[in-house]
């Protein structure tokens, strides 16, 4: 009896399925494999959730990896247009020497700097904003774009460094800097106590080696 009743009932839920296929046409086939989709849809999420800690455990390699990796003396790192980019700020970078290295756009705010090497260095578009760089060497450095503003360069060498279009602000201080001999100030808006400081510098003279123009001139200085 019991066989005869489920056997029954599957002949009906058959029938039933296919008379609601000839009224319904395409469109009830068409639900029926939605459903499908979604029940396989969701079992494949709930198994990519159940992924998704050990692939995070994987990515996370630390320093071990390029796109984690910190500058050599210390700070953070992050990528930007596809290369990796060391951001240095409110770090302790004394005495560090960057001599040579590519460093454009690298962000070294609010950090201290004193008695670095930037000799020879790319700083295109990096930023020192309230740093303090006393005793830093800029020598033949590129310096386009830099932001110094509230930074301050006591002792520090300017000789033959490329300062055009700088940022600066009414607190960055030139007081007590070493050498500017070749340095290019143009269209690099200083305060006028500021320019008067540099104009009177025994070391303001010279032509820029890169750029060739006179150091005097690009600091509009009243000869």
């Amino acid at each position: 009896t019991t066989t005869a009743t489920t056997t029954a009932t599957a002949t009906t839920t058959r029938r039933t399925f296919f008379l609601q296929s000839q009224s319904k046409g395409l469109s009830f086939v068409e639900e029926a494999c939605s459903q499908v989709i979604k029940v396989s849809l969701t079992a494949f999420l709930v198994g990519s959730l159940s992924l998704a800690p050990a692939l995070a455990a994987n990515n996370d390699g630390g320093a071990s990896l390029g796109s984690n990796a910190k500058i050599t003396t210390g700070g953070a790192s992050t990528l930007q247009s596809g290369r990796t980019i060391a951001i240095t700020r409110g770090v302790n970078l004394d005495n560090s020497d960057f001599a040579g290295q590519n460093l454009k756009g690298v962000a070294f705010q609010q950090s201290i700097v004193r008695d670095a090497n930037f000799k020879d260095s790319n700083l295109i578009g990096a930023s020192f904003f309230d740093a303090t760089l006393d005793g830093s060497n800029f020598e033949n450095a590129d310096m386009t774009l830099a932001n110094v503003e509230m930074a301050q360069f006591n002792r520090a060498n300017l000789h033959n460094t490329v300062t055009r279009e700088m940022y600066v602000s009414g607190a960055t201080l030139f007081e007590g800097i070493k050498d500017i001999e070749g340095s290019d100030w143009t269209d690099t808006m200083l305060r006028r106590d500021q320019q008067k400081l540099l104009c009177a510098h025994p070391t303001a003279k010279g032509t820029n080696p890169v750029t060739g123009v006179d150091t005097r001139e690009s600091l509009m200085c009243p000869d």
